[in-house]
């Protein structure tokens, strides 16, 4: 199996950058604890539902579902219509404000706060959501929509059948709920810097491969302040000799330390133009370092060494 690419920098592979950028961010934590609150709340509906269904007293089975709803002071002896008619100006009441704004769209889905940082694309999933459910009942959503071959909202149901299509839009609520939580999280997870790894040109230095975290980091580069404020006296540093050999009975001069450059960005590269302005004010790499003293050059001294104290003998 080949060798994975690695950044020039830190060595690391595509896969080890990725893990290390696609971290979780508090903005993805926060939705998805939201999701997890839509789903607990949803079970505790279904639970709710149940309920309801035992509850209802059968006596008012035959009563349209739409006038009790409507003068429910009337009604509010019988235990649970309460909490039915809570659910529906909860869900039913804001899935219709939700379908008419999603099917006009524009300025009007700003009217929803949940609805205003929709994409386009998001919102015609939502509206094909909405359009299944709709088909499956055969009744509109909206209560004052009419279309051919639909029937309007809770229209000529009784108590219980209102009841069955109450607890269908509810459901469809915390799907719709969960959708534009998923659609934020996808947001969310965009903003994140991405992990890549390409070829990056540089000044008098053959391409090396860079991942997106090191070329973001060189963005906060500074050039050394000594390289900055003294370049001419750098320069002539860099051409003197970097090795001199010892006179005899003196002592070997140690090699000049010279400074050496940060390499500099190549004009048309696609480095940032803070990079850019860094690197090139440093120069091209076209100085090299100076180089140690050979093995030779140390024995040479000591080969001096031992012809002097040969003849400073003999001459006794």
């Amino acid at each position: 199996m080949p060798e994975p690419t690695r950044c020039w920098v830190c060595h690391r592979a595509l896969e080890e950058i990725t893990a290390a950028v696609d971290t979780e961010t508090q903005e993805e934590r926060e939705l998805k604890k939201q999701m997890s609150q839509v789903s607990w709340t949803k079970s505790k509906f279904v639970e709710s539902a149940d309920l309801w269904r035992r509850t209802l007293p059968r006596d008012f089975k035959d009563m349209d579902f739409q006038f009790m709803a409507s003068n429910a002071s009337q009604f509010s002896s019988i235990k649970g219509l309460a909490e039915v008619l809570d659910a529906k100006r909860l869900m039913v009441d804001w899935l219709s404000d939700a379908s008419s704004k999603l099917r006009k769209g524009g300025e009007e889905m700003k009217g929803l706060p949940e609805l205003a940082q929709l994409e386009k694309s998001d919102s015609d999933t939502l509206i094909r959501t909405l359009d299944q459910f709709e088909a499956r009942s055969r009744r509109t959503i909206q209560p004052d929509t009419r279309k051919e071959g639909y029937v309007s909202g809770f229209e000529g149901l009784k108590l219980f059948e209102g009841l069955e299509y109450l607890i269908a839009q509810g459901l469809l609520y915390y799907d719709v709920r969960t959708q534009l939580l998923s659609f934020a999280l996808v947001r969310a997870s965009a903003k994140k810097p991405k992990a890549t790894l390409r070829l990056v040109q540089l000044n008098a230095y053959p391409p090396v491969q860079l991942c997106s975290v090191c070329e973001l980091l060189m963005v906060n580069l500074r050039a050394p302040e000594r390289m900055m404020e003294q370049p001419a006296a750098a320069a002539a540093v860099a051409e003197k000799p970097s090795v001199s050999i010892a006179k005899p009975a003196e002592k070997a001069a140690e090699p000049e330390k010279v400074a050496v450059p940060v390499v500099a960005a190549v004009e048309g590269t696609d480095l940032s133009p803070t990079v850019a302005e860094i690197v090139n004010k440093l120069g091209p790499a076209t100085k090299e370092a100076p180089k140690t003293r050979g093995l030779h050059e140390h024995r040479a001294t000591e080969e001096w060494d031992e012809v002097r104290a040969k003849q400073a003998q003999e001459s006794k």
